[in-house]
């Protein structure tokens, strides 16, 4: 398919037969044209002052929608679930602005944003749901908002009577030092005080703080993404199996944070992990995209 929207032109041809599993990454990351640039090298920049704690991060294409197509095409994966995140508290709608048109464009989803600290997080988020955006990305680091923070646990209410998902980004950040707001026992005090909005914790519900996690979050009503989690540490892919098994393979949602981590290896390194695992092939499909396709509402045939 061939689309024209926001200055750039999208070109996405599917490759899948028809008896072939969706792929769905369920975390990737672009920015406007004018400013990806900008931002990949601040993003990068930061990650360089903890590369000794969590070795080096750099990006995989030039963080623009035109460069996260490529990549997708190049991976197979047939769905990528852009996650904007709200960085500053000013009321702003060019974020989500942005997000409603990528979550037109061929092989794009995306969910919104907004700030917990800002005085229209009430209005962003119903215009959000009039845009047809079906959740909200928060990031406790970059928003500087506890996750089980009076503030923060108002939107994820909020959010949750409007039928929107919430993602977090959960443990550690790589460019980012301690303390971190979002660690496995605070996203369970999150989940006793909103217990009905449907939340996603990615990188495994806590990145860098995986046995936490395991032990913490155990019979809780989150889901999970496998971001920064897998493809990079294959050393506790054991670990790994355990909680997907302890969480429930319903819950788990392949995502890469491209363009941190390349689709394609991302997409390969998966595999072989659910084989090596020994999941089932229904079990694996889901994870790699059928989840993810019936949050998003996605038919199995993406064209």
């Amino acid at each position: 398919s061939r689309l024209r929207a926001g200055g750039f032109q999208w070109i996405l041809t599917y490759r899948k037969e028809a008896d072939e599993p969706v792929t769905i990454d369920f975390h990737t990351h672009a920015f406007p044209d004018k400013l990806a640039a900008g931002a990949l090298e601040t993003l990068t920049e930061n990650t360089r002052r903890f590369a000794a704690i969590y070795g080096e991060s750099r990006p995989h294409h030039d963080g623009t929608l035109a460069g996260l197509a490529a990549s997708a095409k190049q991976g197979g994966v047939d769905i990528s679930l852009l996650l904007p995140i709200a960085t500053s508290a000013k009321p702003s709608h060019s974020i989500n602005d942005f997000a409603a048109a990528a979550d037109k464009l061929p092989g794009l989803r995306s969910f919104g944003s907004v700030h917990p600290l800002s005085p229209a997080w009430g209005e962003e988020l119903e215009r959000l749901r009039e845009l047809g955006l079906r959740g909200i990305k928060l990031h406790p680091e970059y928003q500087g908002c506890y996750v089980d923070a009076p503030e923060t646990v108002a939107v994820v209410r909020a959010a949750g009577e409007l039928g929107l998902w919430v993602v977090f980004h959960a443990g550690a950040d790589v460019g980012m030092e301690p303390p971190f707001h979002c660690t496995p026992g605070r996203a369970a005090r999150l989940r006793d005080a909103a217990p009905d909005t449907r939340i996603v914790l990615a990188h495994l519900g806590g990145d860098w703080m995986w046995e936490e996690a395991l032990h913490t979050l155990k019979g809780m009503d989150f889901y999970y993404d496998t971001s920064r989690a897998i493809p990079e540490h294959p050393e506790r892919w054991d670990l790994f199996g355990d909680m997907i098994r302890t969480f429930g393979p319903d819950r788990i949602l392949f995502g890469t944070d491209s363009p941190w981590t390349e689709q394609r290896y991302a997409v390969e390194q998966m595999r072989v992990f659910l084989e090596k695992q020994r999941f089932t092939p229904a079990e694996s499909a889901a994870i790699l995209g059928g989840n993810a396709a019936s949050i998003l509402q996605i038919r199995e045939d993406p064209i």
